[in-house]
């Protein structure tokens, strides 16, 4: 079985999205950073997002929860 994720949006830089991750104590286990083009995208395992409000400041990102 797989596991599912969720967009978590787009960032500069995979620094951007790790410092994103780190900064809403995601376990590096349940987040997925890929390079598309000139950006990242940040997904994030759905299981962690049970129940979390994440912090949004939008520092780094190139878009909002979509």
């Amino acid at each position: 079985m797989g596991w599912e994720f969720e967009e978590a949006g787009k960032f500069g830089s995979e620094k951007a999205a790790e410092d994103y991750a780190r900064a809403n104590n995601l376990d590096p286990r349940d987040v997925q950073i890929t390079r598309k083009g000139e950006e990242v995208q940040l997904n994030i395992r759905r299981t962690a997002l049970d129940g979390r409000a994440l912090r949004d400041n939008g520092e780094g990102r190139r878009d909002g929860w979509g």
